[in-house]
This record gives structure tokens, sequence and C-alpha cells, in this order.
């Protein structure tokens, strides 16, 4: 596996942070996400599957970023058997339940997503979780959801996971 996260060099993460074996992480800085993404990812992938060809690849994209566009644009990347999934990942106890309240472009990512994780559950009251899952159905029915605490690794995460690899 291999996760390429995009963003602003404050994620502190490497090889060894995960309690996971065989996974490779790498950081992207990529000005123009639209403009420069795939052939940034392109050539991470290259140098990444020097060491060893990851069988899963997750990519973390932060802010307005439009997850099919950016979809569409990876799928040409020379590279045999690659399968992509929209993930979209959020905090419980900082996101908003009312679709009013959130920018157009966090809706269309969520009605893009193929899946989506609901972490933090540890520190948020269940309620709210719930409002956010009935909001995030709402949005996009179709969505497989899991409700987990990353930090606890508990039930939840470890199905997340499986999820994620099985696919």
């Amino acid at each position: 596996m291999a996760i390429i996260i995009i963003g602003e060099g404050d994620t502190k993460l490497d090889d060894s942070s995960l309690p996971f074996e065989g996974i490779s992480i790498q950081e992207l800085f990529v000005e123009c996400v639209p403009c420069s993404l795939r052939f940034a990812v392109e050539k991470t992938l290259k140098v990444m599957a020097d060491k060893s060809v990851p069988e899963f690849v997750f990519i973390e994209l932060e802010g307005p970023a439009f997850p099919a566009q950016i979809k569409e644009s990876l799928e040409y990347m020379p590279f045999e058997d690659l399968s992509f999934l929209l993930v979209y990942l959020l905090d419980a106890g900082t996101f908003s339940s009312e679709i009013a309240k959130l920018p157009n472009f966090i809706i269309k990512q969520i009605r893009e997503s193929d899946i989506i994780g609901i972490n933090k559950i540890d520190s948020t009251d269940m309620a709210k979780v719930s409002s956010i899952r009935y909001m995030l159905e709402a949005i996009n029915p179709d969505v497989s959801i899991f409700e987990f605490s990353a930090r606890d690794h508990d039930e939840g995460f470890g199905k997340f996971i499986e999820t994620l690899v099985g696919n």
C-alpha cells in the first residue's frame, strides 16, 4: 500500500507512523492541483515502484479539490491494473451536520465519493455522529459510510481499512 499526501507539509507522517507493515508514505507539494497533480503523482508512484509496486494507493487531498476530475486525469497513468476509489474523510467533531452550512465544493466531494470515513467518533457525541451520517446519506445515498476512531484502531477503523484494501 502507498499513501500519497497532497498538502502543505504539516502531516508529520512517515513509513514508521502507522501500525501496519508494508506501507510507503510520500508527501507531495503541489501548488496547482488540477494543473500538475497527475504528473506529480505519476512521478511519485514510479519512485515508489522502484522499491515495490503498491497494490493500493491512497491519495489524500486537502481543500477544494474535485475528486472525480482528479480521478479522471489519473486513470491515464501508465500503470497496469490501477483502479480508483474516491474516499472522503471527515472529523466528526468539527464537521457540520447541516447541509445549508456546507460549502458547495464539500457537497460535490461527498456526492462524488465511493466511501466516507467519519473519524474521531470517540470524542464526539453519538447523536451528532448519527446526524452527520443521515446528512451524508441524503447527499449520496449510494456511499459506504464507516464510523471510527483511527487513534484507537477500533472495529470500525479495521472495517474501513479492510474495505479500502479489499477494493
